[in-house]
């Protein structure tokens, strides 16, 4: 089975820890090491690096060589552009497709997230991957049962149980659901009926390029011309001139919002998934109870409590009074206070960078 990890964005979320030349899933959050590399760790011993694939912007695959040297250069999928994940997904099973692996498993998954529990997470990869190969023309989705409201999250709602294997349930697909307000997030857990999207997912190169066609005309025209190009001389000239031609669109718009529940499996199971999303998110998962602080560097608070103090300045004591659930970074060129409610307004708020003079600070 082949392994696609996207690795990609640029985290706008995280600002100022997230640079477009060094997002967040590069960055040393959980214990020292990035989301990306605890996601490596995970499939490395099973799969090898000769199938593990990374799907990236061209500004970013010095990074993605620094930081794993045993990737085959080869393994490497540059878009010239970002242009949302519709494109990059389009993109990263047109090369498997040429590579012959059309019919074969793919998993897809984000760098900047990860599984907890490896053992676990490859019990899922392996069943998901029996799945495919008896029936290539579908989608497995892989789901963690939720263990809070997160609201921070997409939501699947689960159908009909089909079975258990290897200690492993998998259900009919009765729907996705997108980030919800917390009242409505604590419905769900509630109910039992509904587990976290990860986003993860098994499929094959051949079934998603079909949807393509069928749903999205323009981009599928567009990734016909770069596939004339693979394997050729004219493949990264093509690649540069054309792939920016498609519009900026979401895998979800092409695929999800029109696949058949029928052709959708859900594997719940819990592995322990972690989608550090948002700064507050962060502090949620690193936190022992909600009213901890959670801080990182020369930092002294004083009657503050839900906070995450975040200081990488070294010559300087970030110090705050009386705060209640802000997110404080101090960086050596970006200050950011923000209340927990606000955290998301953060990418809204960059927007507005662009064109002036702090376009620098992105």
């Amino acid at each position: 089975m082949k392994i696609v990890i996207f690795a990609g964005g640029s985290g706008t979320r995280f600002w100022p820890i997230s640079r477009n030349n060094f997002p967040k899933q590069f960055h040393p959050l959980i214990n020292n090491k990035s989301t990306i590399e605890l996601m490596v760790e995970n499939i490395v011993p099973t799969y090898g690096w000769n199938n593990i694939y990374f799907a990236t912007t061209e500004k970013l695959v010095s990074l993605i060589k620094n930081f794993f040297p045993e990737l085959p250069t080869g393994n490497i999928i540059t878009e010239p552009i970002q242009r949302d994940v519709g494109p990059a997904v389009g993109l990263a099973m047109l090369k498997l497709q040429k590579l012959g692996a059309g019919d074969e498993p793919v998993t897809v998954l984000w760098g900047d997230s990860y599984a907890g529990k490896s053992e676990s997470f490859r019990k899922v990869l392996n069943l998901a991957e029996k799945k495919l190969r008896i029936e290539p023309k579908k989608l497995v989705w892989l789901a963690q049962p939720p263990s809070f409201a997160n609201e921070n999250v997409g939501w699947i709602e689960l159908g009909e149980k089909l079975g258990e294997e290897d200690e492993l349930s998998y259900y009919k697909l009765s729907g996705f659901k997108y980030r919800p307000k917390l009242e409505v997030a604590e419905e769900w857990f509630e109910s039992g009926n509904y587990a976290w999207n990860t986003g993860y997912f098994v499929t094959t190169p051949n079934f998603i390029l079909e949807k393509y066609e069928i749903h999205n005309k323009e981009v599928y025209s567009v990734l016909s011309k770069i596939r004339e190009s693979l394997d050729t001389e004219k493949e990264i000239t093509t690649v540069q001139e054309e792939y920016p031609k498609m519009p900026a669109v979401h895998f979800d718009n092409i695929v999800l919002d029109n696949i058949d529940n029928s052709e959708a499996e859900i594997i719940s199971a819990d592995f322990a998934f972690n989608d550090p999303g948002t700064l507050y998110a962060l502090k949620q998962f690193m936190e022992e109870k909600k009213s901890d602080n959670v801080c990182k560097g020369k930092v002294y608070n004083y009657d503050t409590k839900d906070s995450l103090v975040f200081n990488y300045v070294s010559s300087q004591t970030v110090t705050t009074v009386g705060l209640d659930g802000f997110i404080v970074v101090n960086t050596p060129d970006a200050l950011l206070v923000c209340h927990k409610d606000d955290v998301k307004r953060i990418k809204e708020m960059l927007t507005e960078f662009k064109d002036t003079d702090l376009e620098r600070l992105l």
